[in-house]
């Protein structure tokens, strides 16, 4: 029996002011189930969770998340919403992860780190219910993209390096995620940078990934401008 239980459920997304929101078919989306359940430090900021790297955060915590993958196989993009709960070994629910959103373009693949709502540890859990909450198509893609990804092994790490890419005509925050995967697809890490990028700038983003990581990526996150 696997360790890991994961359940694609299918729940409405909450309509939008104004203009109504066109969604995908949330069938669409496909939750992998190689995920990972780990309890750990996290910081607060946007692209948690990542271990703690500064002594001295204040929003640092322990929490128990979950990182799991999402693919979207439709014909365009759209940001994807994932959801679900923590659940012990008689699947009965001892924790909820807060919702996350990422954009999901068409035919590819995210890692969502899914935080306890109350950011507590869950030392109980063994697996998780996943919730696919929506899959809202927007009127235009995000301004911020990742571009010439490259990807090499340094003694047994992965290293990805690409450029980022502003395509706004206004200065942004941008998160710059990471995801790294060992060599069974399984996902290990999920370190993030927040980058603050000139109007219709370029700049290089590198990330290297933990010993054993045999693949890794690079995506947006959320952006402020």
């Amino acid at each position: 029996m696997r360790a890991w239980v994961i359940c694609l459920v299918v729940a409405a997304l909450a309509a939008c002011k104004g203009k109504p929101a066109r969604n995908l078919d949330l069938d669409r989306i496909r939750v992998i189930s190689n995920a990972t359940l780990r309890t750990d430090q996290v910081s607060g900021g946007p692209g948690m969770p990542v271990p703690k790297l500064d002594a001295k955060d204040p929003y640092a915590t322990t929490t128990t998340f979950v990182l799991v993958d999402a693919e979207n196989g439709a014909g365009e993009g759209a940001y994807v919403t994932l959801g679900g709960e923590l659940t012990d070994d008689r699947g009965e629910v001892i924790g909820r992860l807060k919702p996350q959103s990422l954009w999901v373009p068409a035919g590819e693949r995210r890692l969502f780190a899914l935080v306890d709502d109350e950011r507590k540890e869950r030392p109980a859990s063994t697996s998780a219910r996943i919730v696919v909450r929506g899959a809202l198509v927007p009127d235009s893609p995000p301004r911020a993209r990742i571009e010439q990804l490259h990807v090499f092994d340094d003694h047994g790490k992965t290293v990805v390096q690409a450029n980022l890419v502003n395509d706004a005509d206004r200065i942004g925050k941008v998160v710059v995620i990471s995801a790294f995967h060992d060599q069974t697809g399984r996902p290990m890490t999920r370190p993030f940078q927040i980058v603050e990028i000139d109007r219709n700038q370029t700049k290089p983003v590198q990330f290297v990934g933990p010993p054993g990581s045999k693949t890794g990526t690079i995506f947006v996150g959320d952006a402020a401008y």
